[in-house]
């Protein structure tokens, strides 16, 4: 094992985001492995065991975030001096909702634990909907970011078509067929450039589905919220491990 891998993973480990994100994937692992064997009808004692884990680790990562939502208003507070409107009014309300949300989650979480009483389904709601509002919002910044590399690129590619490719020399060289990205091409060039956009967009798409499905405007199965958060889980752990892989500003 090499001394750098080793640094890696004391650096991530002394991270408070790197634990939650191994126990979140932990979590909906553990969610998607007892779905499997509840339909399978086998291993009744290991389902209850994994059921357990997923509930504990919920639990573990609940009190882990304590706090947390004073670091998304601070964040807020930040992220109202950008310049570019739309990233300015997406990420500052995504801000505020997932403050909220952590907010409303550490209400949750004391309530489990038997400190306050309160109605759980209620507020379970109510915190799934600033998860959901905040999800949304991040979606829209990570559309209009892919609008724009789109367009610039298009833009590159006209630019392209008409700029002379003039060899010295050559008295044929406006007949010649100029060479030029496909519209496939352009895509793959896009996505291959823009990794943290691009991986962003994929951990909003997975984790959407989830806070549609505890307010009861889709319907999805226990295995089908694990395994969408297992790919949003792996996304944030290698945004973590490797920041060049984070979408700035955030």
């Amino acid at each position: 094992m090499s001394g750098d891998f080793v640094v890696d993973v004391i650096k991530f480990n002394a991270q408070t985001a790197g634990r939650d994100k191994v126990c979140r994937l932990i979590q909906y692992g553990s969610k998607f492995l007892w779905y499997r064997l509840q339909q399978s009808h086998t291993h009744e004692e290991l389902l209850q065991k994994l059921k357990s884990l997923e509930s504990a680790v919920s639990n573990t990562r609940k009190l882990l975030r304590f706090g947390k939502s004073f670091d998304f208003f601070h964040g807020a507070l930040k992220t109202l001096h950008l310049s570019d409107v739309v990233l300015r009014l997406t990420l500052t309300l995504s801000k505020i909702n997932q403050a909220c949300y952590l907010l409303i989650d550490h209400l949750v979480w004391m309530g489990r634990v038997g400190l306050v009483h309160i109605d759980m389904k209620k507020w379970l709601d109510v915190s799934a909907r600033f998860w959901l509002v905040s999800i949304m919002l991040n979606l829209v910044r990570d559309v209009y970011d892919i609008i724009k590399v789109l367009t610039e690129a298009i833009q590159s590619r006209k630019a392209m078509l008409r700029r002379s490719q003039y060899n010295n020399g050559d008295t044929q060289y406006k007949d010649k067929e100029k060479k030029v990205l496909t519209n496939i091409d352009l895509v793959v060039r896009c996505v291959s450039e823009n990794k943290p956009l691009m991986l962003d967009f994929l951990k909003n798409g997975a984790d959407f589905f989830l806070p549609m499905s505890s307010l009861g405007h889709i319907q999805t199965s226990a295995g089908t919220q694990g395994i969408l958060g297992v790919v949003s889980s792996v996304i944030g752990v290698l945004t973590v491990w490797n920041p060049l892989l984070r979408l700035v500003p955030s």
